[in-house]
């Protein structure tokens, strides 16, 4: 009889899915953090705007187009069958190669129109990131499947220290933008390699099936309008403000949204790898339980980062004051503004990932929908009062009313628990009263 040879407790919780996807969030942001620490004193803010704004078109392109595809894998009844995965990989590979002609071919015409003329071969050159994603593996999507994410915060983490080694040696090398745009391509390139070397079975085929791919398109083409509105949202202040601002004050705006990026990266990567999978577990097996694995499955853990995301936005001055150089102090007004969004959308990410495990696919479009009011609305009417720092506002606060829709479409669902909701929302206002003290006493500690 075979023995059974159990896991110490210590290992077990380091291997557990929240605590990998924490591990893999905190060495990126360690990595991220070191990175700008060091690229703040070598390269310029006119330089942290032009990698802001390629970025943002870069962005804005990738998620235009897609479909939905590591939720399609997640949740397909045969997301493990290589004849499916071969398909997807095609169309993928497919749409990569089409959006680097796309955008390379729109680089001279883009520039034009955000008035930065000589940013057209940084923005070309951005593009071959298409490309890079597009040959990568499903390896990402898969291990979310099948809930093995160690071998993908491995991943996650090597790429991020490779983009930034070459970052900081290509910054101290060149002087310039291109640093950011080269090692961004270099970790894209490395990720894409290590997702078929580190993962038994990642490699693909071409293939194409019309059904498949139609049953692809039909499943992604809500989640596909949905991105697209939410991207442009999420990016309309940074086309909007590149064209307004020079690129030395774009380059603080930047800084100041990457810096809140800290906080993003928790918001997606742990709904999306570690709660979709457990809601769409207890949805199949036990539906009775869905509200109480809702809540109980990130309750210590969500209420942690709401009191830690309030302090980091009162302590926004504080925070920018201790890593960069005076030349940056600007910059956090924007972060204090900027970071209220990230700390919303944790509760409003973790709503979507089970509204489209009980079939209200089309709330996440709605969800946009929401947004692109109240940007339109409070947005436009923030910048004719205020100018662009009411722009930036109503970006920030833009989480706001999505968060009361989505606790209609909760309640629809039967999921929606009142008091639960009531305790994060105080979990935020504890941690700003918190920030609000931390602030005062690291200006009085530096003054003194």
């Amino acid at each position: 009889m075979a023995t059974v040879v159990e896991q110490p407790p210590w290992r077990r919780v380091v291997l557990s899915s929240v605590s990998l996807v924490a591990i893999t969030i905190v060495a990126s942001n360690v990595l991220r953090i070191a990175s700008t620490l060091i690229l703040t004193r070598v390269l310029s803010p006119a330089d942290f705007g032009v990698a802001g704004l390629t970025g943002a078109i870069l962005n804005i392109l990738l998620m235009i187009s897609d479909v939905g595809f590591a939720v399609y894998i997640v949740r397909h009844a045969r997301g493990d069958d290589p004849r499916l995965l071969d398909v997807i990989w095609t169309v993928r590979l497919l749409r990569g190669a089409v959006l680097t002609v796309l955008m390379a071919a729109c680089a001279g015409p883009l520039a034009g129109f955000l008035g930065k003329p000589e940013l057209q071969l940084a923005i070309a050159v951005t593009a071959i990131n298409f490309l890079l994603d597009g040959c990568a593996s499903l390896s990402s999507f898969t291990a979310v499947r099948q809930e093995r994410l160690a071998m993908l915060s491995v991943l996650d983490i090597a790429s991020a220290v490779t983009q930034t080694v070459a970052g900081i040696l290509l910054a101290l090398l060149l002087r310039s933008y291109w640093a950011i745009i080269f090692a961004g391509l270099i970790g894209a390139a490395l990720k894409a390699v290590l997702s078929y070397m580190m993962f038994p079975g990642a490699a693909r085929r071409f293939a194409f099936d019309r059904q498949e791919a139609g049953d692809l398109w039909r499943f992604g083409r809500t989640i596909g309008g949905a991105n697209t509105i939410h991207v442009l949202l999420g990016n309309v202040d940074k086309i909007v403000l590149s064209r307004i601002f020079p690129l030395s004050l774009f380059g603080l705006y930047s800084l100041a949204s990457n810096l809140s990026g800290v906080a993003s990266g928790f918001t997606t990567l742990y709904p999306s790898r570690v709660l979709l999978p457990a809601f769409a577990r207890a949805h199949r097996e036990e539906p009775d339980t869905l509200a109480h694995v809702y809540y109980g499955s990130r309750r210590s853990l969500t209420l942690l980062y709401m009191i830690a995301m309030g302090g980091f936005m009162a302590m926004a001055p504080a925070v920018v004051d201790l890593l960069y150089d005076p030349r940056y102090q600007a910059a956090a007004t924007y972060l204090r503004l900027l970071a209220f969004a990230p700390a919303i959308a944790m509760n409003n990410y973790a709503a979507r990932e089970v509204l489209i495990v009980v079939g209200r696919v089309s709330s996440l479009l709605y969800a946009n929908l929401v947004r692109l009011g109240w940007l339109l609305g409070v947005g436009t009417a923030g910048f004719l009062a205020f100018g662009p720092i009411g722009l930036v506002a109503a970006v920030g606060a833009i989480e706001v009313p999505v968060q009361i829709y989505c606790w209609y479409e909760l309640h629809r669902a039967g999921v929606f628990r009142w008091k639960q909701e009531a305790l994060i929302v105080a979990a935020l206002v504890v941690g700003m009263v918190l920030g609000v003290v931390g602030n005062r006493l690291y200006f009085m500690i530096v003054a003194g």
